[in-house]
């Protein structure tokens, strides 16, 4: 079985450029255009990496990343930050140990692919 990846972004143009990207190289893609759906899945049925937006209207991805301090064993799950918004250095020392990498969009799809090689041990 494939490992899942849960995207976690509001823009539907861009949920559906990352599932492709993502079954293009063997993963099982969950878009979600909403971050307390996101949550609600971590607690339920955890993907193996997390690709998450900053910028949203419901829930920013930081407010994603302290609601999911939370979910017992969610921390475990590595989260891959993609988003046109450079981090500040106050935001990075907050949520930096919980963020295993980030990529700034536009991505570049050889970049995402290793990305998700490394952060999943394939």
């Amino acid at each position: 079985m494939a490992k899942r990846i849960m995207i976690i972004d509001d823009d539907d143009r861009v949920l559906r450029i990352f599932e492709l990207l993502i079954e293009s190289f063997g993963y099982s893609p969950v878009p979600i255009d909403n971050p307390g759906d996101g949550l609600r899945m971590l607690s339920e049925d955890p993907p193996a990496l997390v690709l998450l937006d900053i910028v949203m209207p419901s829930m920013d991805g930081l407010e994603f990343l302290a609601e999911r301090r939370k979910i017992p064993g969610a921390r475990e799950i590595p989260v891959v930050i993609c988003s046109a918004w450079r981090l500040t250095g106050e935001e990075l020392a907050l949520y930096g140990d919980e963020i295993a990498e980030i990529i700034t969009k536009p991505v570049e799809p050889a970049r995402l692919r290793e990305s998700l090689k490394s952060h999943l041990g394939v």
